[in-house]
C-alpha cells in the first residue's frame, strides 16, 4: 500500500482507539456510580440475579477491552511500526 493510505489508516485507528478508550471509562464511572439503581432496574425488568448480573458486566467490560485493545490498538501500533520502517 502506499504510504499515505496507510498513515489515514493508522491516525483513523488511533484516534478510534482514544476515543472509545475515553467511553469506556465514562461507561466504567457511570456504572460505579448508578449500580444500586441499574441494578434494581435489571433485577425487577429482566429477573436477573445479582450474580448473574455482576457476571454479565465483567463480561462486557472485557469484551469491550478485547475490542480497544486488539482490534484497534494492535493494528494502529503495528500500522506505525510498518510507516516508520518505510521511511
Amino acid at each position: 500500500m502506499e504510504k499515505q493510505k496507510l498513515l489515514f489508516i493508522r491516525d483513523f485507528l488511533f484516534k478510534y482507539f482514544v476515543v472509545s478508550l475515553i467511553f469506556a471509562i465514562i461507561f466504567f464511572i457511570l456504572t460505579k456510580t448508578f449500580w444500586d439503581f441499574g441494578s434494581s432496574l435489571v433485577y425487577s425488568t429482566f429477573h436477573v440475579s445479582k450474580e448473574e448480573f455482576g457476571k454479565m458486566t465483567v463480561c462486557w467490560f472485557l469484551q469491550l477491552r478485547f475490542f480497544i485493545i486488539f482490534i484497534l490498538l494492535v493494528p494502529a501500533l503495528t500500522l506505525h511500526w510498518t510507516v516508520k520502517n518505510m521511511k
